[in-house]
């Protein structure tokens, strides 16, 4: 008996072999399919440094119920002139046998710098899963450079370079010299403040320096700052000049006549300027001010009962100087009654010691002594003319 032929058979052997070939292809590949990585790179030129920075990026996939893996390939290579050379990326290397560090479908990222002048690079891995699948074949990533990474020049921002000296004299005067150094790229914007509301300002340029002068009463603590400084340059009590010598002291007399109380200040050359105020009971009063090397004096009409207060700035207290005629003026004193037993009447005899002598000499003694305290006082206080 002849089989009827049908037309379709061999399309049925055809398709029955295909759907063999399909099932037998999902059961052999679906595990390989299933376990694979991925790897990608990306660039940039450090125009700093005349260098590549590649960053790499691996992602592994695998079926649920796998959860970490390592590499059991990790080769990295770059090109530079025609000439391959390996290299090493942070975080993507070969890991022992039964470590497995890296989780999956967690990207694993790592940098690499390559040679300015490299041409090309690349990064091929295989890896082995924690159920001990091992990836069959390898997965690379690469990247062409078309031009070099040239390392450009970047001039630093500009900048001044500050310095400040601060120095005191004997009389406690401070000089602070301000200097910006001659490597500097900018002017320095100095700010120096004393006490009691001392500030003053000043811009230096490079190479240049200046000086500002803190008086003694301002002295007390100097702060200097330079606008592009986070910290002050100085900032503390300046300390005391040494080796100092005092000047010279004055000498102060007085002298009474039988119409005058005269005061004299001689001030030698090597002193200080010194200044008396000397101020009468009865009239005006005169000031001496007396400069190195000078000898002033100041003259009072002698009346009775005349007294002088010497005074200085800084002086707490001065005592009067009263006025006594000598012993050899037979005159009355001025303003005084004249002498004598009443009008027209004569004269007592004078018996007996001078007192009048003992008592002039004496009060001129005591007068020249306070004059002379009050100078040298004065000049140990440094009163300022």
């Amino acid at each position: 008996m002849n089989r009827l032929k049908s037309p379709y058979r061999h399309v049925m052997a055809v398709t029955a072999s295909t759907l063999i070939g399909i099932a037998g292809a999902l059961t052999l590949a679906s595990p390989a399919s299933a376990h694979h990585s991925v790897v990608k790179v990306t660039a940039e030129c450090d125009t700093a440094a005349g260098e590549w920075i590649t960053t790499w990026t691996v992602n592994s996939y695998a079926p649920e119920g796998v959860h970490n893996y390592r590499f059991t390939k990790a080769d990295a290579a770059s090109v530079v002139n025609g000439t391959a050379t390996p290299f090493t990326i942070a975080g993507i290397a070969v890991s022992e046998s039964g470590v497995y560090p890296h989780p999956v479908s967690t990207p694993v990222v790592g940098k690499a710098r390559l040679a300015g002048d490299a041409t090309e690079a690349s990064l091929t891995v295989k890896a082995q899963w924690d159920n001990e699948w091992n990836e069959k074949d390898d997965s690379s990533a690469s990247i062409k450079f078309s031009e070099s990474c040239d390392k450009v020049a970047t001039p630093p921002p500009a900048a001044a370079n500050p310095k400040a000296t601060v120095t005191a004299d004997c009389d406690g005067d401070v000089a602070v010299t301000l200097e910006n150094g001659a490597e500097a790229t900018k002017d320095a914007a100095f700010t120096v403040t004393g006490t009691d509301g001392f500030n003053k300002t000043a811009t230096v340029a490079a190479g240049k320096d200046t000086t500002i002068t803190v008086p003694a009463r301002n002295a007390a603590k100097i702060t200097v700052t330079e606008a592009g400084q986070k910290a002050p340059i100085f900032d503390a009590k300046p300390a005391e000049a040494k080796d100092c010598v005092a000047p010279g002291e004055p000498t102060g007399s007085i002298k009474m006549t039988c119409d005058a109380l005269i005061f004299q200040v001689e001030n030698p050359k090597d002193g200080k300027t010194v200044t008396v105020t000397l101020t009468p009971n009865k009239g005006d009063a005169q000031t001496l001010v007396v400069k190195p090397g000078e000898t002033k004096t100041a003259t009072f009409k002698a009346v009775e009962g005349l007294t002088v207060t010497p005074r200085a700035d800084g002086l707490d207290d001065s005592s009067p100087i009263e006025w006594e005629k000598p012993a050899k003026c037979t005159g009355p004193s001025p303003s005084a009654p004249p002498a004598g037993g009443g009008a027209g009447g004569p004269a007592l005899p004078k018996t007996g010691a001078p007192a009048g002598l003992i008592a002039g000499g004496a009060a001129a003694l005591l007068a020249a002594g306070a004059v002379l305290f009050v100078v040298a006082r004065r000049r140990r206080v440094r009163f300022t003319a």
